[in-house]
């Protein structure tokens, strides 16, 4: 998150509210204060730079582009809307929907095609409805709140099982002291009844089919060249969930290296 692109981001669309007139200087001053405090959905009570990403959040549903609800917390899903604001204010128009929402294939193994009818029929209605929760067998935190610890995952009650065996596996494999080396405990979340980001199709996350692990280092749009997960130091990471039969987009499409799902693509 780089703090002083965001604020001048605020400051251009608080302007263009003719809310703020100051200098766009990414500087959180009293001027940029004073605007936000038009906003009964940004409490007075938060810190600036907190009532600034609310402000990010609340401009970015209001544009109709989905940064989920606003509360002032920097994660995978604000950070996704923010590239999709700044796009639409830098150009005029909506960010390029450039992720393929299907791809076909005649060889499905295990888990259905996402989206398929073997994917509703096993998965059911996205939502709440089919969630269950697991323990998690080593420790983790909210990627985007490294304070945060995770002791639990919602998940869809047909991937649990696999999951927790997955879980296991890369403790086992890797030990305490790699997996936070690595950044494997750095947890990005699971169920989001939302769709893909930069896409038009609902989500796996809708589904609780899909978790995201460490997405500073491995964003959405990041290819081989720069997600870590793309490195040497991860192949057992990956044979843990491929074994399961579980999709890395990744290693299949060469994006979203952060995230992994119990549905195929291929």
């Amino acid at each position: 998150m780089e703090t002083k692109t965001i604020v001048k981001l605020s400051q251009t669309l608080l302007n263009a509210k003719e809310l703020y007139t100051g200098v766009i200087d990414g500087i959180p001053g009293p001027m940029t204060d004073q605007a936000l405090q038009h906003f009964q959905e940004i409490p007075t009570s938060w810190p600036i730079i907190r009532r600034i990403i609310g402000f990010i959040q609340y401009a970015s549903n209001e544009n109709g582009i989905d940064a989920g609800p606003v509360d002032g917390i920097w994660g995978p899903q604000t950070q996704s809307a923010y590239e999709s604001l700044s796009y639409l204010v830098e150009k005029g128009k909506p960010l390029p929907i450039w992720r393929p929402d299907e791809i076909k294939s005649l060889h499905p193994n295990r888990w259905p095609i996402q989206h398929s009818q073997a994917f509703h029929d096993l998965y059911g209605e996205r939502g709440e409805h089919n969630l269950t929760a697991i323990r998690v067998p080593y420790p983790m935190m909210v990627s985007w709140e490294p304070y945060s610890t995770v002791r639990t995952i919602r998940c869809h009650n047909k991937v649990a099982e696999s999951l927790e065996k997955i879980l296991v596996k890369v403790r086992d494999t890797y030990g305490e002291n790699d997996i936070k080396k690595l950044r494997l405990n750095l947890f990005g979340g699971c169920f989001n009844n939302r769709r893909m980001r930069q896409g038009q199709n609902w989500s796996m996350h809708a589904w609780g089919v899909a978790l995201d692990f460490d997405p500073e280092n491995n964003p959405l749009s990041a290819g081989r060249d720069r997600a870590t997960f793309a490195k040497a130091d991860y192949e057992e990471w990956w044979k843990c969930w491929e074994e399961e039969g579980w999709t890395s987009l990744g290693k299949r499409l060469n994006f979203d290296w952060m995230h992994v799902q119990a549905a195929r693509v291929f």
